[in-house]
């Protein structure tokens, strides 16, 4: 089952074409050009480098978000583009579930994602590792540092984009372990083993991006973006 995997909801574009959880290849990319103008030829050279077409494309799983809320659109838009013309399956996961993933293996730990969410907040939720998974225990919110400390339970492991504006408070909380400068953006490898999680255990995957919080549009004119 050849996929190609996608996350634009961080600072970076990550695109991983993989044969099942082999990964043949993968980009990383910081461009100043908008996601937009390159996602398309970004996959294309993707699949060139694995020797392979985008018609070989059987599923496509791409992060829903928290994160930028341009970088969100932008994907998801693309993949559900390729998935309804090609006919085949797309399935969405949560930037922070993929964030926490790679952690799995650090039994009786909870584990605490940090998103930069820009504003003076940051993006959060809170997982429980236990026999190499984990159980989510809240929902994905924006909140502001200082809400973090009261959040998260311990013994705690915090990382990603998010830590550097949390640092100060939780440097002071006990309990607290601080993964700095490490799983700041998201794995293609973990990304790619929660799809394949997701489309056994729900075949049905709904599609729709996680915001974490309203837009400036959405509060602006009093709309809702899906």
């Amino acid at each position: 089952m050849l996929i190609a995997a996608i996350d634009n909801s961080l600072d970076l574009l990550n695109i991983a074409v993989a044969d099942d959880e082999k990964i043949l290849t993968e980009r990383n990319i910081k461009s100043s050009q908008a996601p937009s103008e390159i996602i398309a030829t970004a996959l294309s050279s993707a699949l060139a480098d694995a020797d392979r077409t985008i018609d070989d494309i059987k599923t496509i799983f791409v992060t829903l978000g928290p994160g930028s809320f341009t970088g969100i659109r932008v994907s998801l838009a693309f993949c559900k583009g390729i998935s309804s013309s090609k006919k085949i399956p797309l399935i969405g996961v949560p930037t922070l579930d993929v964030l926490a993933l790679p952690l799995a293996y650090r039994e009786g730990s909870y584990l605490c994602p940090l998103i930069n969410a820009r504003k003076g907040e940051v993006f959060i939720s809170l997982y429980f590792a236990s026999r190499g998974t984990l159980k989510r225990l809240i929902d994905y919110r924006a909140v502001k540092p200082e809400a973090v400390s009261k959040i998260i339970q311990k013994p705690c492991i915090c990382f990603g984009t998010g830590l550097t504006i949390c640092e100060d408070i939780l440097s002071a909380t006990e309990g607290v372990t601080m993964e700095k400068d490490k799983y700041t953006m998201v794995s293609a490898e973990a990304l790619i083993k929660a799809g394949i999680a997701m489309m056994t255990q729900s075949p049905d995957n709904k599609i729709k991006p996680i915001y974490g919080r309203r837009s400036e549009a959405e509060i602006k004119f009093n709309v809702t973006v899906d």
